[in-house]
């Protein structure tokens, strides 16, 4: 195996860590909520980050080979971090689980963006690109879900009116 591609089979088998203790994070949420609205969203990216594991392993054996092999204990970002320590049943509030989805999703974002750096092959450079795309589109869900919590979601409105009103 090529230095290139034995870096890209690491790269993948860390994503598809980080992709499963993403499907983890999403499923815990969406059993521990009442509200339906809020459990269909987490479901959503539950499933996500399932189809997104998929993915990688598809890659993975078309490009790399057919073993996946051992995936390591870390994934990517702020999940990793949690899971290992155990600290995911110290968060009680609402806010305190969408800023942690947050960060794990900007995590993961930056995550593509340096293996899209780190490898020198095109098209790798735009599975990685893809997948970053991806993972800031989550971002950005989970921070307007945090606005819209807060109160702070001004959808170009800069008085009292309602979004979009005049």
């Amino acid at each position: 195996m090529s230095e290139e591609k034995a870096k890209v089979a690491e790269i993948l088998r860390r994503a598809i860590k980080g992709e499963e203790d993403g499907y983890k994070f999403y499923n815990l949420l969406a059993q521990k909520t009442t509200n339906p609205d809020a459990k269909r969203k987490l479901e959503n990216l539950r499933d996500d980050e399932k189809r997104h594991r998929e993915t990688l392993i598809e890659i993975y054996h078309k490009e790399i080979g057919p073993e996946v092999g051992e995936l390591p204990d870390k994934g990517i970002g702020a999940l990793a971090q949690v899971f290992r320590k155990g600290h995911l049943e110290e968060r009680k509030t609402e806010m305190e689980f969408i800023d942690l989805a947050i960060e794990a999703e900007l995590a993961a974002t930056d995550y593509y963006h340096e293996q899209r750096d780190a490898v020198d092959d095109e098209a790798w450079k735009k599975v990685f690109d893809q997948l970053a795309t991806e993972e800031h589109t989550h971002f950005e869900l989970l921070q307007a879900e945090r606005d819209a919590i807060s109160g702070n979601y001004y959808w170009f409105g800069y008085d009292s009116g309602s979004p979009l009103e005049h």
